[in-house]
């Protein structure tokens, strides 16, 4: 099983900077110790760790906070991406444990756990259902993936869908999204009616293109008995003669007849006796004659047929105009257009034919008016049977025209309604046209739900018999003796005991039930060893287990510490990984002891074994302390004070005057801490810093009280800095007050032990 690696990022997680792709790797291995004062951030690393143990992000990690760690396999586990996995393998130990499995009012550990020798067929059993978990949850985890990859391939074809849908109905500022379609669908699945036509959806498109209604149109009128009866009255007209002309001459020749009236009229209006033509005397008796022949009835029928003409041409203009009345397709309503174009077509057609027809007639009346004494040639024109068919079937194309108008006009009446219909007709025509790939779309989604379900509820099951198995390999007498052994290897004594009753323990101090609250040494005891105790519960082994301690030692004296920590180093060395956070720099000293040969083992061998430390500093420009995951400094690793480490600190300050620090804030409380050290090996027996001040002037002549008075300043406002945990706190001295008690103190180490300086000099850089 892998080990952790690296935190490969974190961002938003408090006081820590954040972490990415190019920071460069922690390189965790098998053990690690993370040294960091209070206040850097331990707190925050173990609920990290926590995280992943619990499988969702910490309560108490900053909100909107997300981080990832990386296995030494490969694999990586963070939150709020991908929590789950570490659940079983990792346990932390930090101050959240302490209070949530402790209830010291009660003063009851609860819950415990233990597997005993009669629980091995359970423990067995176990280990057999959380492989099958794993089986398990991979099959739920690619039915997942299926469901997720179908449910994405309906959602986006209902998605594309609905988007050509809409483009297709013209909803202006409302709109047409996949919700719809499915609700359509559910509408019209299993309507059997076919989709539109390609006509027809172009027209219900037209009509919902429309913001207003069309005009209303008009209808037309066309009466064929008046065709019938003007052609048999013309036909008539034109066959007639003028039989009661008695001129021999007008029956030879009776295209004459105008000639000779005209002529006539003429001679006698203007009192002319020969005649203009040949020029001899027209005599009375011819005079009389013509005047007889050529009398009234001449003019009446002339005037006749003149009238015919007028309303033969009315009749073909008013033919010819009701094509013209004839309204395009595009005026009628879009439904409408398609049949209405084949009628207006065939009524156009009849209304020209109709006029040609006509026009037959008016060519022979226009003959006959110059020839009315002559019967007219009928042979050039339009039978009555033609003409009258013609009329009969214009009289029905103009009927059907009328029709196409009145529905026009309740279109037009009913427009709203129209717009409607066309919408409600192309999204089932949509619908229609596409149910088969909407409906297996739909179906791979039920049946990959489906699938989840099975795999998610086998999954279930198997996690539910895991617990109850785990039920029955939990017990907390037999746990009471070994916390209670562990106990006792922590304090150094055996005080303290813990006794089960019911489902937790009783507290006791020297066999009977305490009275008060424990210590917070005990308290930190009696939790480490419960804690200790319960790593391998659960069927868990301790070769597969990741371990994480925060501060294990809490106010315990020297001789409990080293217990403490000899047993924590001992219970873990077998575990698969050990993390140890503290601040405590005795507790640091002895897990650095125990493995400096892990971290740098002899030549040939790979280190086992990573030291770290939590470096915390308030970059340039900023006003907020941030914290980083460094390499410990050697000056950690190497001496059990941190006297050279601090030092260090004060040696970059003092030679980089002008340069920003981003530990400035820090510095006096080092110089303080630096200043204690020094003192106290150079002037022993206390007294307080202006007395071994004093001392050390008395002994050393060189040096001038004056320009002490600097570190007097330091110690009336470092007087609080009694340990390194001070270290984080933000002094009130200047930059200008700091500079000069840190050129003060190393002018008197110069001046005390020159060489002692020196070598912490060389030791530094």
């Amino acid at each position: 099983m892998g080990i952790i690696k690296n935190i490969k990022s974190l961002q938003g997680m408090g006081i820590y900077a954040d972490r990415g792709v190019r920071s460069p790797s922690l390189q965790f291995r098998r053990y690690n110790l993370v040294y960091g004062f209070n206040g850097s951030g331990k707190s925050t690393l173990s609920r990290l760790f926590a995280s992943l143990e619990a499988g969702g992000p910490h309560p108490k990690l900053p909100a909107g906070g997300t981080f990832e760690v990386e296995l030494d396999d490969g694999t990586a586990f963070g939150c709020p991406i991908n929590p789950i996995g570490l659940e079983q393998r990792l346990l932390v130990f930090n101050s959240d444990y302490i209070e949530q499995n402790l209830q010291w009012a009660a003063g009851r550990a609860n819950p415990v756990f233990y597997i005993g020798a009669d629980q091995a067929e359970a423990a067995n059993e176990l280990t057999k259902v959380e492989g099958d978990i794993i089986q398990a949850d991979a099959k739920r985890d690619t039915a997942s993936a299926t469901e997720k990859a179908a449910e994405k391939t309906f959602a986006n074809y209902k998605k594309e869908r609905a988007k050509s849908v809409a483009s297709r109905l013209h909803l202006g500022s409302r709109k047409y999204e996949a919700p719809a379609l499915a609700k359509d669908y559910e509408t019209w699945k299993a309507d059997d009616r076919p989709a539109l036509t390609d006509d027809e959806l172009k027209a219900a498109e037209d009509t919902r293109r429309l913001d207003e209604p069309m005009p209303r149109l008009e209808s037309m009128s066309f009466d064929k008995t008046t065709i019938e009866t003007a052609y048999r009255f013309i036909a008539d007209v034109c066959g007639q003669s003028l039989a009661t002309v008695a001129l021999e001459e007008v029956k030879q020749y009776p295209d004459m007849l105008l000639w000779l009236k005209h002529g006539h009229e003429y001679h006698e209006a203007h009192g002319i006796a020969d005649c203009l033509l040949c020029g001899n005397a027209i005599s009375a008796e011819r005079r009389a004659l013509l005047a007889a022949a050529l009398d009234d009835k001449v003019d009446q029928f002339v005037a006749r047929l003149k009238k015919t003409a007028e309303r033969l041409s009315d009749l073909i203009d008013t033919s010819t105009r009701l094509g013209a009345q004839l309204p395009a397709p595009d005026d009628l309503a879009t439904e409408l257009r398609a049949a209405f174009k084949e009628v207006r077509e065939n009524v156009s057609k009849d209304v020209r034919l109709l006029a040609k027809q006509l026009s037959t007639l008016q060519t022979v009346l226009s003959a006959k008016l110059e020839r009315p004494a002559t019967p007219a040639d009928m042979k050039d024109v339009a039978s009555e049977t033609e003409v009258l068919a013609t009329a009969e079937r214009l009289a029905a194309g103009v009927a059907t025209v009328n029709e196409a108008i009145v529905a026009h006009n309740q279109a037009v009446t009913d427009f709203a309604k129209r717009k409607d219909a066309a919408e409600n007709s192309i999204r089932r025509h949509f619908i229609v046209d596409c149910r088969d790939d909407y409906a297996k779309a739909a179906k791979d989604l039920d049946e990959a739900t489906d699938k989840l379900k099975i795999e998610t509820d086998n999954a279930a099951a198997l996690r539910e018999k895991a617990r109850e198995l785990r039920l029955r390999i939990r017990t907390h007498g037999p746990a009471a003796g070994v916390i209670n052994k562990l106990i006792a290897a922590y304090l150094g004594h055996g005080e303290l005991t813990i006794n089960p009753v019911d489902e937790g323990y009783e507290l006791q101090r020297h066999g009977a039930p305490i009275t008060g609250a424990p210590s917070e040494g005990e308290k930190t005891a009696i939790a480490i060893s419960y804690f200790l105790s319960s790593i391998e519960a659960d069927n868990r082994k301790l070769k597969d287990v990741i371990v994480v301690v925060d501060d294990p030692v809490s106010s315990l004296d020297t001789k409990a510490l080293n217990f403490a920590c000899s047993l924590v180093k001992t219970r873990l060395e077998k575990a698969a990984q050990v993390f140890i956070l503290t601040h405590n720099l005795q507790c640091m000293n002895e897990f650095r002891k125990a493995w400096k040969g892990r971290v740098r083992p002899p030549e040939g061998k790979e280190p086992t074994g990573t030291f770290l430390f939590i470096d915390v500093t308030i970059p340039e420009g900023q006003h907020r302390r941030s914290s980083i995951i460094i390499e410990m400094s050697k000056l950690l690793r190497e001496y059990d004070s941190e006297y050279h480490f601090l030092f260090s600190h004060i040696l970059r300050f003092v030679e980089q005057p002008d340069a920003y620090d981003d530990h400035g804030y820090m510095i006096p409380n080092v110089i303080r801490r630096v200043l204690d050290v020094f003192l106290a090996f150079k002037c022993p027996g206390g007294g307080g810093l202006p007395s071994q001040l004093d001392k050390l002037c008395t002994d050393y002549s060189v040096l001038d009280r004056e320009r002490l008075a600097a570190l007097d300043r330091l110690a009336q406002v470092e007087s609080h800095s009694d340990n390194i945990d001070d270290l984080l706190s933000f002094s009130t001295m200047t930059l200008e007050e700091t500079k000069g008690a840190a050129a003060t103190l190393f002018d008197m180490i110069e001046k005390v032990d020159s060489k002692h300086l020196e070598r912490l000099k060389n030791l530094c850089r």
